[in-house]
């Protein structure tokens, strides 16, 4: 995954999406753990689209199934070879280089939001999806918040100068172009995931997960601010809506 003109390079803190959400939970699951109930058990042929450091690889590995990671990102597909994560394909998740047909589910954890043409990424999902294949991919969203979780994420915005959520775009409406591409949607459902800061070491975890600046002092500024508010209770949970989209070939 890659970030030009605000938008993700994976390169600049490889396995640093995977640190955020592998914590993040919303109740006893994390996102990850969402995205991969979708996922049947029949399913022996999977493909984790823009696949990060791997966890959904991880995650998704059982006897009998052949996972494969793709990626775009050169140190981004390093970390995940060096956490024993395999096999894995570079390539573009706009152009798949795979055959029509050949997989029975694809994943994706955070592509819909990072790769920049998401219609093609669509129509590539169908076309190596076999006939009743199952398409199924996580995406940041702006809702569900409640007031406070609004006024946290805006004040903490505030002190990045920089909108306080993960990378790519958040927003879009889905069933058409799921629709175009030959998929129908089965599911476009929206939950809330939260982030626990303790201390500072958390927020520079949470900090390199989202798109926050390098600039030292915007980071001292939101540091300074979360653990302000972690004193006061123990800790600060910051939430992290995210949508699931799932589609049937």
């Amino acid at each position: 995954m890659s970030e030009a003109n605000g938008r993700w390079d994976g390169g600049n803190s490889p396995g640093s999406i995977e640190a955020v959400l592998s914590r993040a939970r919303g109740g006893e699951q994390t996102s990850y753990d969402w995205l991969a109930r979708a996922v049947s058990d029949s399913a022996i042929r999977v493909l984790d689209l823009a696949c990060g450091a791997g966890a959904m690889i991880e995650r998704l590995d059982k006897p009998g199934r052949l996972v494969v990671g793709l990626d775009l990102s050169e140190p981004e597909l390093a970390e995940a070879a060096a956490r024993g994560r395999w096999p894995l394909v570079r390539a573009d998740g706009g152009y798949l280089p795979f055959q029509d047909g050949c997989f029975d589910a694809v994943v994706s954890s955070i592509g819909l939001a990072v790769v920049p043409d998401r219609e093609r990424l669509f129509t590539e999902v169908s076309r190596v999806l076999r006939p009743g294949g199952v398409f199924a991919g996580l995406t940041p969203s702006l809702r569900p918040l409640n007031i406070e979780n609004a006024r946290l994420l805006s004040q903490l915005s505030r002190h990045l100068r920089r909108t306080a959520q993960l990378p790519g775009f958040v927003e879009f409406k889905a069933k058409r172009m799921l629709n175009s591409a030959g998929l129908t949607k089965s599911e476009d459902s929206r939950a809330r995931y939260f982030f626990e800061v303790h201390n500072a070491a958390d927020a520079e975890v949470l900090f390199d997960g989202l798109r926050a600046p390098k600039d030292p002092a915007r980071r001292a500024a939101a540091t300074a601010f979360l653990l302000s508010r972690a004193d006061r209770h123990g800790s600060v949970r910051v939430p992290l809506p995210m949508r699931r989209i799932t589609a049937i070939k």
